[in-house]
């Protein structure tokens, strides 16, 4: 599947087929880590309920966050990605976590809502003509107290992406 900015088609699942993940450091975001790793934000994480990562790529930061108390969904555009999770992953629903083939804007969320919804660098892969409803569909998706962790990246004015140039003023 694809997205499309200004006539310039991403083919996600086209990258994943030929194993252009660049992005895929083979662990989970640092930026994640570090956030448990400190009590003042630590505390901030909801402990239990549903979870999200959208763009979720090779799951590493849907497997880390988790847990017995916290079921975690792992969501991507791209069926060659979630046909590897799947395979790669044969005990996730024993560990609490799944992953499926969708588009963020247009899938069925759990009753009630997301807990957590982690964002990594997944707004800077949206075409800026997405970004509106980006923040729409957070906030359709996410519990009135939910939290919603997100890594702005990267914080310049480059013309172009994958990843698409995000500012401070967003």
């Amino acid at each position: 599947m694809s997205t499309e900015q200004k006539g310039q088609i991403i083919d996600w699942d086209g990258m994943w087929r030929n194993g252009q993940t660049l992005w895929d450091a083979g662990k989970p975001s640092p930026a994640l880590t570090d956030l448990f790793e400190h009590d003042e934000t630590r505390s901030l994480i909801p402990e239990h309920g549903q979870g999200l990562v959208p763009g979720c790529g090779s799951g590493y930061d849907v497997v880390f966050l988790a847990n017995e108390k916290r079921h975690v969904t792992g969501i991507d555009l791209s069926k060659t990605c979630v046909d590897l999770l799947i395979k790669n992953h044969p005990n996730a629903t024993a560990d609490n976590y799944d992953f499926m083939c969708a588009d963020f804007y247009n899938f069925d969320i759990p009753k009630g809502g997301y807990d957590l919804a982690y964002d990594y660098t997944f707004l800077c892969a949206m075409p800026l003509n997405l970004r509106p409803d980006w923040a729409k569909r957070y906030s359709e998706i996410i519990k009135k107290d939910g939290v919603l962790i997100t890594l702005m990246f990267p914080i310049d004015g480059h013309e172009g992406g994958p990843p698409f140039a995000v500012d401070e003023q967003l």
